[in-house]
């Protein structure tokens, strides 16, 4: 992040910033060198140490050896204890499915608890997949996550073991992200591959080419990153540009270079189908080729290639070749032995600028025959197969059949040569399905889906992944295989077969019970009858009662793979339980055993694919009661389990907040329920009395930002101070709570600016990064800064008339490209929001009474801050002339910045009396339920004015 940045003196951060493919080029021939005289501690002796030899520049590479001979690398630091290797989460690109995926690692630690995953302050769990075959200390594969919005940022947090992840995803100023052909993605920095290059970007943006102006077009039909609304997949082809630009309406984003015609080109042979290494790496038989350019001059141009065994710093060959006048093809292994086995580097470097790394695992000579196109799911897994592993000498194989039967999808093969030996993934093509509504993200599966006939009305997709040549339709058949309505399919790239669920609702509908089939025609004229889902009315199971330890299943549906989501009633913190059904009963865990009710939800598991937890249980769950409370090492967490279970007084410590936030999220909204009134009550006590960690705690909770508007407002959280005595907290992962609290700390750290100068520039950087520079403009001159684009004027009645498509296309303008929290665009989609769902707060019938409850609030307001009086008067200005009695929501910006104002003020005890009363509270939260972005957004605005009024200007100059 830029704030991040601000560290750095100037001249190095523009140097990163700005210096393209020349500073990726020095960076990495820098990191080299320092690894290289780790190794070598002499090297001063017996190098010649110069800019031929190390690729470096004079100046740099002087600054280098005199810091390294003073301060060898490493040599101030203890050597750390070995620990299993973290990786890092890479962006990628579907190609398959138009998603934008995020891989997540699996944790060094505690892998049994969830990553927290958050997309514009909505928090998800994400369970990381154990790499198939991986040993005690190895590498595990990614778990490819599906990113379903745009958003700044993607936040990545596993709080068991303190692993934080913040990578960078949409840049307002530049909205476009690029992806190689295969989908992997290309950094903002880095030069462009000469080729296809898939292209993600506004609908309303186009690309072209920066020297001649003119438009790029797609290869391809725009297609729509699922999820992305308003935004447009491109394949486009840069062989014959030398750089491109993004344009759209309101920015002037940096001009992307293209890989020059005199830079090198990797060209790699097509990968072994069916085989990975165990963290998930494609498996090549054959070595690459390099291509290097032709010379433009005279004389040929010297290029340096240099190949060398990951993880060392020896180079296994190091030669130097000439261009020719034409492209020159070569072997990066030229001159070693036959028998390449393992993961290698390689390094082309000629002028600064040009260099080219690549890193690939090859096992040379193997060859793999699957022997049949794909496996079917069957009754206890896939159809059996056999593969047969060949391997070119030296290389050797410890087993040259390998048979898959039912229950197995994955083998391993392990592979020798002289000087290596590596296990390695043998999977065989095989078929998957899924039904997944637009937007959310691809669950591929082998076992048949359980649906309802209404599960086919949503705007969904049901698509086939089959291996091979094949033709695909779906089809509904009845319980005696009767087809009852039959559809051809979309084909789409990569063997993926795709239609409408809609199109089976009528027909679905008439006949109540029925199975949602693929018919699959291959290349030697077979066809498959493949089930994707069966459609039914009922629950997968009539009751559950609790025998023992064990569950009991009545009227359990005739389905394979049952199992079962556990939720503890009594320690909702704890992460879902997953139990596999055996039966009719599945054993409870020992940690769920007397402790407590549970919330029982049966599913259909696969048993090779790992199915998403939901946060809550649906419909279909059974409640069962039990005795008891959960255990745990907490005094405070098992203390609440316990108050929770009917079984003691409530804890009210700091350390419990957390488990509170998580305990209210998952309590009934029943206000007729009594019991449930009085813990929801207690609960709302143990967080008013820790209000600055109770904010904390709701923003890292799996609560979305829609639902933690009105809960703060609902406990009173809203209207209480945020401010701590210490302030040196890692920024929040959360924009708007972290503003929040920063904004609390700004007096102190004002008072100490002196003593905590670095802290205090990362607070003011990270306001003005995640608030923006509205916000700063706020805060430090008060309410005559108060922006009036993004709030309901007369202009919105005018829209009104305007017909709804038209009305939508304008709307989306600025909804695409997520900015700063007060950015003008920010401002104005939260307005739109509430746009959309006006007529559902002008038919309330509490908003009469509110809106005479805000204009009462408003000059409780003036008489304690004429100058946030006088910005609320502003949006009144807005709206004058119209009849409120007739359009009644043209007064919800009013109505909910004076609320906003009033809360804060409260917060900092400039009433003698609070003017909000449990009426205001109710519509306000009622409100916020509705427009929850527009609520937060003048709650934000509120907080600024409010700090301003009291404290006068906290921010000064911003270096």
């Amino acid at each position: 992040m830029g704030y991040r940045l601000n560290r750095l003196d100037a001249p190095v951060r523009n140097f990163l910033q700005l210096g393209g493919e020349v500073a990726i080029d020095i960076l990495d021939r820098i990191i080299e060198f320092v690894c290289f005289t780790s190794v070598k501690p002499d090297v001063w002796n017996d190098l010649d140490l110069e800019t031929s030899t190390t690729g470096l520049p004079t100046l740099i590479l002087d600054g280098l050896i005199e810091r390294l001979q003073e301060r060898p690398f490493g040599k101030s630091i203890d050597k750390p204890m070995r620990r299993t290797r973290l990786r890092k989460p890479t962006l990628s690109f579907s190609v398959q499915d138009d998603q934008i995926m995020i891989g997540v690692p699996y944790p060094a630690e505690s892998a049994e608890m969830p990553w927290k995953l958050s997309l514009n302050g909505n928090t998800r769990e994400i369970y990381a997949d154990r790499g198939w075959g991986v040993d005690a200390d190895g590498e595990h594969p990614l778990t490819p996550v599906t990113v379903t919005v745009p958003a700044r940022e993607i936040l990545l947090r596993h709080e068991s073991t303190d692993a934080n992840f913040r990578i960078p995803l949409v840049d307002k100023a530049d909205p476009l992200l690029l992806f190689t052909a295969e989908g992997r993605l290309i950094q903002r920095q880095t030069p462009l591959p000469r080729g296809v290059v898939w292209a993600v970007l506004p609908h309303d943006a186009t690309i072209v080419d920066a020297v001649t102006g003119d438009s790029l077009q797609s290869l391809t039909d725009p297609r729509v990153p699922s999820g992305w609304r308003g935004w447009k997949v491109w394949g486009i082809d840069l062989s014959a540009s030398t750089s491109i630009v993004v344009k759209r309406v309101g920015i002037d984003a940096p001009v992307r270079g293209v890989r020059s015609l005199g830079a090198p080109r990797y060209e790699p042979a097509d990968p072994v189908k069916g085989l990975k290494t165990t963290n998930g790496l494609s498996v090549y038989a054959e070595r690459p080729a390099i291509k290097l350019p032709p010379h433009l001059g005279s004389h040929p141009e010297l290029w340096s290639v240099k190949v060398r065994r990951s993880g060392e710093t020896n180079w296994m060959t190091q030669e130097q070749w000439e261009s020719g006048s034409v492209d020159t093809y070569l072997d990066p292994f030229d001159g070693v032995p036959a028998g390449l086995l393992g993961l290698y580097e390689i390094a082309v470097s000629g002028a600064v600028g040009s260099d080219l790394r690549h890193t690939l695992f090859i096992a040379e000579g193997l060859h793999v025959d699957h022997g049949i196109e794909f496996r079917c799911p069957v009754v206890g897994g896939l159809t059996p197969s056999t593969t047969n592993v060949e391997c070119a000498q030296p290389l050797s194989v410890d087993q040259a059949s390998i048979n898959f039967s039912t229950d197995v999808r994955d083998n391993y093969v392990r592979i020798d040569s002289d000087t290596a030996s590596f296990k390695l993934v043998v999977t065989p093509p095989y078929f998957e399905s899924r039904i997944d509504a637009m937007g959310t993200p691809a669950q591929w599966r082998t076992t048949a889906q359980i649906l309802k006939p209404s599960d086919l009305e949503v705007h969904a997709v049901v698509a086939a992944r089959v291996p091979g040549e094949a033709k695909v339709r779906f089809a509904l058949v009845d319980d005696a295989g009767s087809v009852l309505q039959n559809e051809d399919s979309e084909a789409r790239a990569h063997n993926i077969f795709q239609i409408s669920t809609r199109t089976f609702v009528d027909t679905a509908r008439r006949s109540g019970a029925c199975q949602l089939v693929a018919l699959i025609d291959d290349e030697r004229g077979c066809t498959h009858k493949l089930a994707i889902a069966q459609i039914r009315q009922a629950r997968l199971c009539g009751s559950v009662r609790l025998s023992g330890t064990d569950l009991v299943f009545e009227h359990l549906a005739d389905e394979e793979n049952l199992a079962v989501f556990l939720w503890a009633t009594t320690a909702p913190w704890k992460p879902v339980a997953r139990v596999d059904i055996v039966g009719n009963r599945a054993a409870l865990p020992e940690g769920l055993r007397a402790a407590g009710a549970l919330l029982v939800q049966v599913f259909v598991d696969d048993p090779w694919v790992t199915i998403a937890r939901p946060s809550r249980p649906d419909w279909t769950a059974h409640r069962i009661e039990q005795q008891g409370w959960v255990r745990d090492d907490s005094d405070g967490y098992e203390a609440l389990s316990r108050f929770l279970s009917g079984n003691g007084a409530p804890p009210m410590s700091e350390d419990v907040v957390s488990a509170a936030v998580a305990a209210l999220a998952l309590l009934p909204k029943d206000r007729k329920d009594a019991h449930n009134e009085r813990i929801r009550s207690t609960l709302i006590r143990i967080l008013c009395r820790h209000p600055r960690t109770s904010l904390e705690a709701l923003g890292n909770s799996i609560i979305s930002s829609d639902e933690i508007m009105g809960l703060l407002i609902r406990t009173h959280l809203v209207g209480m101070a945020f401010s701590a005595s210490f302030t040196l907290n890692e920024m929040h992962s959360h924009a708007w709570v972290g503003c929040m609290v920063e904004i609390a700390d700004l007096p102190s750290l004002f008072s100490r600016k002196d003593k905590v100068v670095a802290e205090r520039s990362e607070t003011l950087g990270y306001l003005e990064n995640q608030g923006g520079t509205t916000l700063i403009e706020l805060l430090s001159q008060g309410q005559a800064t108060l922006p009036k684009p993004g709030v309901l004027d007369r202009a919105a009645l005018v829209i009104a008339d305007w017909m709804p498509e038209e009305r939508d296309n304008f709307f989306l303008t600025f909804e695409l490209a997520p900015g700063a929290l007060l950015d003008v665009d920010m401002r104005t989609a939260a307005t739109v929001d509430a746009f959309h769902r006006r007529d559902e707060w002008s038919s309330d019938p509490m908003q009469a009474d509110f809106a005479a409850d805000s204009h009462r609030a408003l000059r409780e307001i003036k008489a304690v801050a004429p100058q946030i009086f006088d910005a609320v008067q502003a949006r009144n200005s807005a709206i004058a002339g119209v009849d409120l009695a007739e359009y009644p929501w043209m007064a919800l910006s009013v109505q909910s910045l004076t609320m906003a104002a009033v809360a804060r003020l409260d917060a900092r005890g400039e009433f003698e009396c609070s003017p909000m009363t449990s009426d205001m509270r109710d519509g306000w939260a009622r409100m916020a339920d509705l427009f929850p972005a527009m609520v937060a957004t003048d709650l934000l605005i509120a907080d600024a004015l409010v700090s301003h009024t009291i404290f006068g200007d906290l921010i000064g100059e911003i270096a």
